[in-house]
C-alpha cells in the first residue's frame, strides 16, 4: 500500500464479499478509513469482515430490492454515519446470444448492475449534500465504451452507468461532490490478501482498489472523471 492516508473517513464498498469489492474494502481498510461492506450473501460477507478486521462492518444487502438498500443506508448512517466515500462495486454478468436471452437473466443484470447503484446512490446522496462533499465512485467496465457479443445485458448495464454518472457529476459537482466512474478490462480477482505477483502485467485488482485510495486522497478541486484501467499485458 502507498502512503495515502484516510483516516477518520468512512467508505461504502459494495457487493464487498469477494472479487474487486473485497480488494478496494482491504485497500481502504489498510489506508486507514472505516469501511462498511454489502453483499448479497450473509456468510461471506461476514467472513470478508473479520478478514478485514475490526474497522469494517458488513451489511447484508440485495441492491435490486429498493427496501433493502433503504435499510441497509439508514443502517450504515445510524451506526457509522454519512460515508464520505461510496464505491459502487456491485455487479453480474449473464451471457449468451439475445435471441436466447431470457427476460429473468436481462432483469437480473439491468436491476443489478444499473437501477442497483441508482438506489444505493440515491439512499446516501442526500447526507452528502448536506454536507456539501463526498465521493461516488462507480466500477464500471470497457463493456460500458464498447459491446461485445454474447454481453448485451451486461453492456447496456454498463453503457447506462456512464450516462448515470455523467449527469449526477452535473448535478452534484457544485456541492463538492465528485463522481468517478473506473473502466477496467479483464481483471484478475483472486481471492489472495495482496497483488498477485504471479498474474505478470495483467490488471489485478489490488492495482485497482490502491487507484480508489489514491483519487479519493487527492484534494477536492482535482476530479478524473471518466478512467480507462488497462493492465500493460491486456
Amino acid at each position: 500500500m502507498t502512503g495515502h492516508r484516510l483516516d477518520n473517513k468512512l467508505a461504502v464498498v459494495t457487493g464487498a464479499s469477494r472479487g474487486i469489492g473485497r480488494h478496494i474494502a482491504r485497500a481502504l481498510c489498510a489506508a486507514g478509513a472505516n469501511v462498511a461492506i454489502t453483499g448479497r450473501r450473509r456468510a461471506s460477507l461476514e467472513a470478508a469482515a473479520r478478514e478485514l478486521g475490526p474497522g469494517c462492518a458488513p451489511y447484508v444487502c440485495d441492491q435490486r430490492d429498493p427496501e433493502a438498500v433503504s435499510a441497509m443506508a439508514a443502517g450504515v448512517i445510524r451506526d457509522l454515519g454519512v460515508p464520505d466515500i461510496l464505491v459502487n462495486n456491485a455487479g453480474l454478468f449473464r451471457g449468451g446470444p439475445v435471441v436466447e436471452m431470457t427476460l429473468d437473466d436481462w432483469n437480473e443484470v439491468i436491476e443489478t448492475n444499473l437501477t442497483g447503484v441508482f438506489l444505493t446512490t440515491r439512499a446516501f446522496l442526500p447526507g452528502m449534500l448536506q454536507r456539501q462533499r463526498g465521493d461516488i465512485f462507480v466500477i464500471s467496465s470497457m463493456s460500458g465504451k464498447k459491446g461485445d457479443p454474447g454481453a448485451a445485458a451486461y453492456a447496456a448495464s454498463k453503457f447506462g452507468l456512464q450516462g448515470f454518472a455523467q449527469s449526477l457529476l452535473y448535478e452534484v459537482r457544485k456541492s463538492n461532490i465528485r463522481v468517478m466512474v473506473l473502466n477496467p478490462s479483464s481483471v484478475d480477482t483472486g481471492e489472495d490478501s495482496g497483488r498477485n505477483e504471479g498474474a505478470g502485467l495483467h490488471l489485478h485488482a489490488a492495482d485497482l482498489a490502491e487507484m480508489i485510495v489514491h483519487l479519493a486522497t487527492l484534494p477536492g478541486r482535482t476530479l478524473f472523471r471518466d478512467m480507462d484501467v488497462w493492465g500493460t499485458n491486456p
